[in-house]
């Protein structure tokens, strides 16, 4: 088992923090031991206080655990600095947060409290405004963050990152025993509360694992930016959610069961039945993993070739798969965009009594006329945004009446598998 011990102030909005510092380490495989500093009472916007823990408490809380890997963070005072320093044996990695995000004093301490500290460390992580307090010397561009980084390394830390999050574009430099890279992205503009801790954390927790430090550095800002991709929005702000992936894969095993029990209903519909929903070309259901867990078409469960009417009722061509449809996973995507509530989708065959049964249920139905989709455009995102254009909104059901080699269909739009049931039964019965 892997372990880290991770020294830092407790968070009540979990989003930075101790509490961070474990859901990292836990995520990624290895076993974290938090240490509290100091209490701190704040949300992911907003600072309101703080208290620091007895010395003593801190040095038992230490001296109980056995790792080799620390990771640091909210220190509160130089006190806690020389308990660390005299009591702390292995590698350090530094996360030298001075502040709140939020605003608010984290450390009280003195700068030199703080380089005393990274002197002895084996790593540090600040980002652009941490390392400008460090050398007293503001940091304006890549070079100046790459001279910020040999200088904080001639300090003593083998490893050396400085975040630039806070720059124009997203940036982040690693300095190695002479060696540099730069890691460019695209920046996502919306900043989350404990994106420091969480790449503090991921760097101990890959250097406890035993990666080389460049790559365990590289993986570490990877793991971070994913994360941002992914924040979780609070009332108060937004967060990073480690568990991203595991939730990720938690819900598509989940609604691999539901999709297919699904198919399985449609296969048992009956010929009649079944010929009044299917169009010629066949049948397809897309269902896709919640919004905000989404990567495009992958996260979109689909039956490879469609389902097809036989004298026996629908038959699938295949077992389902992420990513099999194009179409229907192109249509769901640019409704999402509209509704982020919208899961699933299905195409059932035009006929004027589909049409009507649909809108004496209560559904929402518009027709768009693809004659007059424009050339170069793709048609199920262009009739989405039609459909939207003539309701006003996203409609339950859109449908058109075919043009030259396309033949007319109606396609469903539904929250999730049930509401879809609903829907054909509704033309169905």
């Amino acid at each position: 088992m892997f372990r880290i011990g991770v020294i830092g102030g407790l968070d009540p909005s979990a989003g930075a923090g101790i509490e961070m510092d474990v859901k990292v380490a836990s995520a990624i495989g290895v076993y974290a031991h938090p240490i509290a500093t100091m209490v701190t009472y704040q949300t992911p916007s907003t600072y309101l206080g703080g208290r620091c823990l007895d010395i003593e408490s801190i040095v038992h809380q230490i001296n109980s655990v056995n790792a080799r890997t620390w990771k640091t963070g909210a220190l509160c005072s130089r006190e806690v600095v020389d308990v660390i320093i005299e009591n702390v044996r292995g590698r350090i990695i530094v996360d030298p947060v001075m502040e709140a995000s939020a605003g608010g004093k984290l450390f009280q301490g003195d700068i030199k409290d703080m380089l005393r500290l990274i002197s002895r460390s084996y790593a540090v992580t600040p980002n652009v405004l941490e390392a400008q307090k460090l050398l007293g010397r503001p940091i304006r561009d890549v070079d100046s963050m790459i001279r910020a980084a040999e200088e904080l390394s001639s300090l003593g830390p083998e490893l050396v990152i400085i975040t630039g999050g806070h720059m124009n574009e997203l940036v982040d430099v690693i300095y190695y025993k002479g060696n540099i890279e730069v890691i460019r992205g695209r920046f996502k503009g919306v900043s989350a509360h404990g994106s420091g801790t969480v790449l503090a954390a991921a760097l101990a927790s890959y250097l406890a694992k035993g990666f080389d430090p460049q790559k365990a550095a590289r993986i570490a800002i990877g793991f971070t930016r994913l994360l941002h991709l992914f924040k979780l929005k609070l009332d108060e702000g937004y967060v990073l959610d480690p568990f991203i992936q595991l939730r990720y894969m938690t819900i598509k095993s989940e609604m691999y069961e539901e999709y297919y029990a699904f198919i399985e209903w449609l296969r048992f519909l009956g010929y009649e039945a079944a010929k009044k929903i299917s169009p010629e070309v066949g049948i397809n259901v897309a269902y896709s993993v919640p919004t905000e867990l989404s990567r495009g078409r992958g996260s979109i469960l689909a039956v490879p070739g469609r389902m097809h009417l036989t004298p026996t009722g629908l038959k699938p061509c295949s077992y389902p798969r992420w990513g099999a449809s194009d179409h229907m996973a192109r249509l769901l995507l640019e409704a999402q965009k509209y509704n982020p509530k919208i899961r699933a989708t299905m195409n059932i065959r035009f006929s004027e009594e589909n049409v009507e049964k649909l809108k004496k249920a209560g559904y929402r139905v518009v027709e768009v006329r693809r004659e007059e989709q424009p050339r170069g455009t793709k048609s199920m995102e262009w009739s989405v945004r039609r459909a939207v254009e003539l309701c006003g909104e996203l409609p339950d059901v859109i449908y058109d009446r075919g043009f030259y080699g396309k033949e007319a269909m109606i396609r469903l739009l539904a929250e999730s598998l049930l509401d879809l049931r609903n829907m054909v039964e509704s033309v169905i019965k």
